[in-house]
């Protein structure tokens, strides 16, 4: 077996993962927001999500965990999804740090619940891991699912990626003149409203658009297309003015992201400017996680090896590369750190839910 494991690391993933044997939820290391009450204003303020954490510094030797058979990592979407090609990328270059094998297995239906229960059926022995993203917990708040199941059944091993919002326009009507500014004065002209595509209704995506006309002073119709990529093709359709997207969305289509939630401007996305650039600075932090996550009471020496080859993927020039190419920004964020953002996903969800009336 490969190693390039280091002692202090381990020492700090063991005694955060005690909890995955002892049932407690990590705490949060900072304050969150209160579930709010129904917002009676037409223009709430939704809470605020985190910073992005910086990651971790280099992970020193772990305890020794040798899997003895291929560990499954399942994801909720379909092959081609943006959890699916981070996860198949992910274990191909950690073959460079491991003889372990992976298998990504894709669980598809069921407001992406059928894959979160089948991880849960099985056994906590560390070869079963989740690979999830944002809309698993967004689907947890909005169906009114078990959190103490579906949420805290989990230990949230780690954020690989922090995947900013965009705003999505075809490049005929970048041509033609339109940028970000243009769209919210045609926001405000347009008989009828602008049509909004967004993969679903009381997903992450609408809440960005909301976000985003209420930032502007604005408004829209919010149209679900299923996915990214069906949106796209939305735009591209004329079914929809405008994408609230990632910029993967644009991969190989013939679109533009007229604005960026981003502290800087991307690579590959040079033209692409960003919403504080545009006078929009709280609309920079918009964005979707990715990350993994165990069943409670898997063994604490899986998680730090887990943990520290997440840490060498992220450091691997491939893996950097092919997130700045999508304008991903690869952090690896562990633990504590990660359930503080599982939470603020939580209680922004449970806000714009309740303002939009879809939450008692």
């Amino acid at each position: 077996m490969k190693k390039t494991l280091f002692v202090l690391f381990a020492i700090m993933m063991l005694s955060l993962a005690l909890a995955a044997c002892t049932g407690e939820t990590p705490a949060a290391p900072i304050e969150t927001a209160a579930t709010p009450e129904p917002a009676p204003e037409p223009t709430p303020e939704p809470a605020a999500t985190p910073e992005p954490a910086e990651e971790l510094s280099e992970p020193a030797e772990s305890a020794v965990w040798e899997p003895t058979g291929p560990i499954t990592i399942i994801t909720h979407v379909a092959p081609g999804g943006g959890m699916d090609v981070a996860t198949r990328l992910f274990v191909d270059i950690a073959r460079q740090y491991t003889d372990a094998t992976f298998v990504v297995e894709n669980v598809v239906g069921g407001a992406t619940m059928i894959a979160s229960r089948e991880v849960l059926s099985l056994p906590a022995d560390g070869y079963t891991i989740f690979g999830a993203a944002m809309s698993n917990v967004n689907n947890v708040v909005s169906h009114e699912f078990d959190q103490d199941e579906y949420i805290d059944g989990y230990y949230w091993i780690a954020k690989i990626q922090r995947d900013p919002a965009a705003i999505i326009i075809t490049n005929e009507a970048r041509d033609a003149g339109l940028d970000f500014h243009g769209i919210i004065e045609q926001a405000r002209e347009m008989e009828g409203g602008q049509i909004w595509a967004v993969p679903m209704l009381g997903g992450n995506k609408h809440f960005e658009a909301l976000l985003t006309w209420q930032s502007t002073g604005t408004d829209g119709t919010a149209v679900p297309f299923e996915s990214g990529p069906n949106g796209a093709l939305a735009v591209l359709g004329g079914e929809a003015h405008v994408q609230m997207g990632n910029p993967f969305d644009t991969a190989g289509r013939d679109l533009w992201v007229a604005a960026i939630a981003s502290p800087e401007r991307m690579p590959g996305f040079e033209d692409s400017p960003t919403f504080a650039e545009l006078g929009f600075p709280e609309l920079n932090d918009m964005h979707m996680w990715r990350g993994y996550a165990v069943r409670r009471g898997t063994p604490p020496e899986m998680i730090a090896w887990f943990q520290n080859l997440v840490y060498q993927v992220s450091q691997n020039p491939e893996w950097i590369e092919y997130n700045a190419g999508n304008a991903i920004a690869p952090t690896a964020v562990f633990t504590e750190e990660f359930r503080t953002i599982i939470q603020d996903t939580i209680n922004t969800t449970d806000y714009w839910l309740r303002y939009l009336g879809m939450l008692e």
